[in-house]
């Protein structure tokens, strides 16, 4: 079992006199840093984290720049000695304050500053356990694979569960602050911290999806998808970051523009976005292309994709490495994960990634894989983009469900931004007593509660005789893939919204909720079901 020091980030430390422009300075030069540890004389005093000192700029403006570390560090880090086992540490965090999750860590030798570790560190131990784990369990009378590879997903999974709520929170918050009247440097600062808190969820995401593959556990929820409309996607997807590091982007389409197929839309976005994601941490300044081709082949469609850049120093003996989790061999930890995890997906789909080096710089990435043909109806109505046209019902009543104060603060302040009026329950029985004693036009409801969950409130809702249990209920949750899409919509909500919440999202999901049809025919919910992209 390795010790945390192990994964230690060696990282020089900053002195309690440090300003706050150096410090900035610090996060501007080393985007990967999340942490700075403060120590006075080898002894470490405080932290100052990436997200949170960036926050308090936006919101206090370059007065902060001229503060000492000691005004800007939290005195209460997290201190870990570095001879600590991993799962030790893991089991701590995971039963301590949900804050905890979201904090970095010092790293000391007996009272000493060591390094820095991070979530990220966490999860490459989780890896590094996984491959352990597997070699020791291979003696007879001992657990199955599968069994070794569940556990470790629920494990994962738990532990991400755990994050998410209050990285939720943070991403949520942002977003208001965003769209308050600050200068372009605060607006920097804000888009900073919605950016790196995106970039944790994702790899989370990822370490999540990957874990469940090698499980067996990760399902796929083909749909008659329009191909196009996939490139479509990932052109809007990541123009805004490609022109931001100064790239060309090029995303192109060869094929019949009405070809459809019967696949699993949102993970072939997820191959496509993280092979062009990947792509681009290497591209500054150059250019990126993705393209994909489409053919019909009888009853099948044969889908192609590419994805090239041409910076990078490509070694092709290291390129099938690249597909290995937190592979290093290119500088880069998070390739790893995106890439693997894209491999999986793309297997699963029954195709298979290579990496070939260009000639001069820079790799591609391609795939083939082969699915239904599928036809889609002149009615169809699975594109989200075609609520954006709905005028939102102002003056709405709106009750608003959730144990967690931030999200609930987040909520309410969206409906004041829709032009709606608000009220506040803690927990599905609240919300049952509330729904019961006073009108309201919508429900906005969470689903993991205590006493009763979001689920459950429903349920009981629409056992109510009278208007009370026919109130529209929109699911607001972090857990929101196909299945469980399916689960609330059949509890009777008309729709579900993921955390962390969009706000263009969310309104569109109460103008479908609000309309006449969401109120006088539930029965076809299903139809106006809203999901946020991560």
């Amino acid at each position: 079992m390795p010790t945390i020091e192990s994964l230690t980030h060696h990282d020089s430390p900053v002195s309690l006199t440090c300003t706050g422009a150096t410090v900035l300075e610090r996060f501007e030069r080393e985007p990967d840093t999340l942490v700075l540890a403060v120590v006075d004389d080898h002894a470490p005093k405080g932290l100052i984290e990436r997200d949170p000192f960036l926050l308090r700029i936006a919101q206090e403006g370059h007065r902060c720049l001229s503060l000492p570390a000691r005004d800007l560090m939290d005195p209460e880090p997290v201190i870990v000695e570095g001879s600590t086992k991993v799962e030790a540490l893991c089991a701590a965090t995971l039963t301590g304050r949900p804050s905890d999750l979201v904090r970095g860590f010092i790293v000391t030798r007996e009272g000493r500053y060591s390094g820095t570790g991070t979530v990220l560190s966490l999860m490459q131990a989780i890896h590094n356990l996984r491959g352990r784990a597997s070699a020791e369990t291979a003696a007879p009378a001992t657990a199955s694979a599968a069994d070794i590879a569940h556990q470790r997903a629920v494990m994962l999974s738990a532990f991400c569960n755990e994050l998410r709520t209050p990285m939720n929170g943070i991403l949520a918050v942002a977003e208001l602050l965003k769209r308050q009247p600050l200068n372009a440097d605060a607006h920097a600062y804000v888009q900073t911290v919605i950016d790196s808190s995106e970039s944790l969820l994702g790899v989370m995401q990822g370490a999540l999806d990957l874990t469940r593959a090698e499980a067996g556990e990760l399902a796929l929820a083909p749909a008659p998808t329009p191909l196009r409309d996939l490139m479509d996607r990932l052109q809007d997807t990541w123009a805004a970051r490609a022109a931001q590091d100064e790239v060309r982007l090029m995303v192109g389409y060869e094929g019949d523009t009405e070809l459809a197929a019967l696949i699993d839309a949102e993970r072939l976005h997820q191959v496509m976005s993280n092979l062009v994601g990947h792509s681009l941490r290497f591209a500054r300044k150059d250019v990126v292309e993705a393209s994909m081709t489409a053919r019909a082949e009888g009853t099948d469609v044969v889908i192609e994709g590419m994805v090239r850049e041409n910076a990078s120093q490509a070694d092709p003996a290291l390129l099938p490495g690249l597909f290995t989790p937190f592979n290093e061999r290119r500088g880069d930890n998070a390739s790893g994960l995106d890439l693997a995890i894209s491999q999986q997906l793309m297997r699963l789909m029954g195709g298979e990634i290579t990496a070939e080096a260009n000639a001069g710089r820079g790799v591609t990435f391609s795939f083939r894989l082969r699915a239904p043909r599928a036809w889609l109806e002149s009615g169809d109505s699975s594109n989200i983009s075609q609520l954006s046209d709905l005028q939102f019902r102002g003056q709405a009543h709106i009750l608003i469900v959730d144990d967690n104060a931030t999200n609930r603060v987040v909520a309410q302040a969206l409906c004041e931004m829709f032009g709606c009026t608000s009220e506040t329950a803690e927990d599905g029985a609240e919300a049952l007593e509330a729904a019961m004693a006073r009108r309201f036009d919508l429900i906005l409801m969470d689903i993991k509660m205590p006493r009763m969950d979001g689920v459950q409130a429903t349920q009981a809702i629409r056992a109510i005789n009278g208007p009370a249990g026919e109130t529209p209920i929109i699911a607001l949750t972090a857990n929101a893939d196909a299945e469980d899409a399916r689960r609330y919509l059949a509890a009777g909500m008309q729709a579900v919204v993921e955390k962390p919440i969009k706000p263009e999202r969310l309104r569109q999901a109460m103008n479908a909720a609000l309309s006449s049809d969401a109120q006088t025919a539930p029965e076809r919910s299903h139809a106006s079901s809203v999901r946020a992209s991560a």
